[in-house]
C-alpha cells in the first residue's frame, strides 16, 4: 500500500488563496459617470451636479468620507449606507462667486470597501457678464496720446445699465459711452501723456436689470 503524497506546499497556498477569494465579500460601487462638465449662465451664483451609481457587488457600502479640494465645491451622499442593488447620488454644489473662467474641481468618496477613494471630477465654465474688447490699450513712450476704444458688448442672457468707467491711476482720461443701451458699450481712453511709463485698471461699474452690481476691467499701458 503506498504512502499518501504530501500536498505541496505550493499547492496549499493556492487552496488557502482561492478559499479567501471566496469567503471576502464582494463590494463593488459602479459610476455612472466619474467626470461632469456644466456651463452656468452669467452671475449665476452656484450650479449643482450629481454623480450616480449603482452597488453592485453583494455586501452593503457605506460611505466613509467625501472629500473636495476647494471650499466653493461642496459635496454629500444622498444617504451613508447602500444595500446590494441599490442606487445612490453624489450631490456637489459649486459657488461661482466672483470667479471666471474654466475651473477643475474634484471630490474624493471613501467607502467602507477599502482600496483607493473614487475620485470624481466637476469642470465648471463661468462666462464673463459682459466682454470688452480689446482688454487692453497701449501706447509706446513718447508717442502721440492718442484715443483708443474698448468695446464692451453684454452677454445675450443679461441687461446691464453700465454707469460709470474710471481709472486706477492719475495717467489716463476715461469716458463712457452707451452705444445700445443695457447691450453695448464704448469706453474711450486716453493717456494725460505719453513721457513716461505707467499703468492703470480700467473699471466699467454698472447694474443687471434684476439689481446685480457687476463691474468690468480692461487695462491700459503707456510702455
Amino acid at each position: 500500500m503506498s504512502a499518501a503524497r504530501p500536498i505541496s506546499s505550493r499547492r496549499a497556498a493556492s487552496a488557502l488563496l482561492g478559499f479567501a477569494l471566496a469567503a471576502a465579500p464582494a463590494w463593488a460601487l459602479d459610476w455612472e459617470n466619474r467626470e461632469l462638465s456644466v456651463r452656468v449662465a452669467p452671475l449665476q451664483a452656484e450650479v449643482a451636479v450629481e454623480f450616480s451609481f449603482l452597488n453592485s457587488g453583494d455586501q452593503p457600502v457605506a460611505i466613509a468620507e467625501i472629500r473636495t479640494n476647494c471650499d466653493c465645491l461642496a459635496a454629500e451622499s444622498d444617504r451613508p449606507r447602500y444595500a446590494p442593488g441599490e442606487r445612490g447620488v453624489i450631490k456637489a454644489r459649486f459657488t461661482t462667486g466672483d470667479r471666471l473662467g474654466l475651473y477643475e474641481r474634484s471630490i474624493l468618496v471613501v467607502t467602507d470597501e477599502g482600496g483607493d477613494p473614487a475620485r470624481l471630477a466637476v469642470k465648471v465654465d463661468v462666462p464673463a457678464p459682459a466682454e470688452a474688447s480689446p482688454r487692453t490699450v497701449d501706447w509706446r513712450v513718447n508717442a502721440a496720446a492718442e484715443p483708443r476704444a474698448i468695446e464692451l458688448a453684454v452677454a445675450p442672457e443679461l441687461a446691464i445699465d453700465f454707469t460709470s468707467a474710471v481709472s486706477t491711476g492719475a495717467g489716463f482720461d476715461v469716458r463712457l459711452e452707451p452705444v445700445e443701451a443695457g447691450r453695448r458699450y464704448r469706453v474711450v481712453v486716453m493717456p494725460k501723456s505719453t513721457a513716461e511709463r505707467t499703468s492703470a485698471a480700467i473699471r466699467i461699474r454698472g447694474t443687471e436689470r434684476a439689481g446685480r452690481e457687476v463691474t468690468i476691467s480692461a487695462y491700459a499701458y503707456v510702455r
